[in-house]
Order: structure tokens, then sequence, then C-alpha cells
């Protein structure tokens, strides 16, 4: 009973991150018109880390060399995530870019069945599945073509996918929140070379967005990250990622009520798909 109450609860917690997460893109992509994007996340990743290093303390002092080596593991599938994102976003349309980072969902039962032993179970591949469809009727227009940059866009994904299944993989021999925190420190120092190298450091643009960068090491990063490595000893890493296709049907959402756009039937029927998908995770658990 403890064990299905700690799934419910941390499914929960995973819906209440993809919300923040769909609501956070328009602030992204608008701090990018005056951020270089390298800039941007070495800032987040740097003051995430520092933050939360600061209120863990004591655990880091603690902190064991596997907890590093996993980590670090962690921390270098998120930098790759990010930085095929950052570098394919601006060459791609938002719908398709949608589409294709959110097919983790599909990716992520077959990559826990081969590195982490998961057997592949009819409600995850089925839910995986229809997930996936929602999220294609939700997110692609009508006539749009792809492109090499969607390719490039397609990695970004499949390092999401690998992350979640490194998290399910460590989270259960490590403490969550050392490897939060080093996954954070890994991807600060990416991107801080990568900011040297590419666009070289100007700290002056901090004033301008210090309350938008705020809320993205705060409610957008230190908050959601730490929390998905806590909850991923209790559910698997396809739970989570068919759960975490939400971020696309609350991105929707926020972009009709905040920025009036039209919610077309199409878009509701991919929303209707994206929570079939989920329920089916859940009936997994019961049966």
């Amino acid at each position: 009973m403890e064990k299905r109450k700690a799934e419910i609860v941390s499914s929960i917690v995973l819906g209440i991150i993809a919300l923040v997460w769909g609501t956070t893109f328009a602030v992204i992509k608008d701090t990018l018109n005056s951020v270089p994007p390298f800039s941007l996340l070495m800032m987040r990743f740097v003051f995430a880390s520092l933050l939360l290093s600061i209120i863990y303390l004591k655990k880091m002092s603690k902190i064991r060399l596997v907890d590093l080596k996993r980590g670090s593991i962690i921390g270098i599938f998120m930098a790759l995530a990010f930085y095929f994102l950052v570098i394919s976003i601006r060459f791609t349309t938002a719908s398709k870019f949608s589409f294709i980072i959110g097919a983790y969902v599909l990716m992520v039962p077959f990559l826990s069945f081969i590195f982490n032993g998961k057997s592949l179970d009819r409600y995850a591949t089925i839910g995986a599945i229809i997930a996936t469809i929602g999220l294609g009727f939700l997110t692609i227009e009508k006539g749009v073509a792809f492109n090499v940059w969607d390719l490039v866009a397609g990695c970004c994904s499949l390092f999401f996918a690998f992350h979640m299944v490194a998290i399910e993989k460590y989270a259960n021999d490590s403490d969550p929140i050392i490897l939060t925190i080093v996954q954070f420190i890994v991807t600060a120092i990416i991107f801080s070379l990568l900011t040297g190298v590419k666009e070289g450091y100007d700290f002056s643009l901090l004033p301008k967005i210090k309350w938008t960068l705020c809320y993205l090491v705060v409610v957008s990063t230190v908050i959601p990250f730490a929390t998905q490595n806590l909850v991923q000893k209790y559910i698997s890493s396809t739970t989570t990622a068919v759960i975490l296709t939400l971020q696309s049907a609350f991105g929707s959402i926020f972009a009709v009520y905040y920025l009036d756009e039209k919610m077309s039937s199409q878009m509701i029927l991919g929303c209707i798909l994206i929570f079939i998908g989920i329920l089916l995770q859940e009936l997994k658990r019961k049966v």
C-alpha cells in the first residue's frame, strides 16, 4: 500500500513539473533574444549548482567517488541534450521542435530495456505510442516539411531519454540530491567552456535578466530536476517520460490562455491522447 501511495504521489509531482516546464518556453524564448544561448545555460546551471550546494552543504561533505561518477554520467547526458536543443531550435519551427523533443517518450521504454533490464510490457509500450501520436496531433502543423536540423533536434530528444534512463539506473543506489548537484556542476562546467570558446564571457548581461534568471534557476531547474531525481526512485523512466509529455499539453493551453492563440480540434485530440497514454501507465500498476 505504501509503495502504491508513493507511486501516486510521484506521478502527481511529475505532472506538476510538466506544468512548470510547459509554461517556461515563452520565458526562455524571450530571453534568448537578448542573451547568447551558451551564456544563458552557463549562468542557469552555475547558479543552480551554487544554490543547491549551499542548501545541502552537509550532504556534499559525504559525497563518494561513485556518486561523482554516476552524477557525471547523468550530467553529460543533460548537457548534450541542452546543447542540441539550443543549436537546433533556431532552425526549426516550434511545432516540429515540440514534437521531436517529446519523442523521447517512445525511446525511453526500449533504452530502459537495453541498459537497465526493465522488461517491456504492453501497457508501457502502448501508452508510449499513444502519447507520441497525441504529441503529433498537438504540435505538428499541416504542410510542414522536415529538414536536417530536425535530425539535430532528434539528438536532443535522444539524450533526454538517456538522461531519464540514467536517473532510473542510479537513483536507488545514490542520494538523489547529490546526483542532482553533481549533474548541475558537470553541465555548468561544459557550458562555461562552450561560452568561453564560442561567445566570450559578458557578465554585464546579468542585471538585465536577473529576475528571469531567478525564475529559470529556481522554478525551472533546481526544484524540477531535484524532484525528478527523487521521485524516479518510485516510478520507472517509462512512466516518467509519458507523464512529462504533459508539458506540451500544458504549453499549448498556456499559449491559448496568455497569448490568445486558438486551440484547434486537432490539438484537443492530441491532449486527450496524451492523457490516455498516461492513464494506461496508471492502469499498468493496478493490474
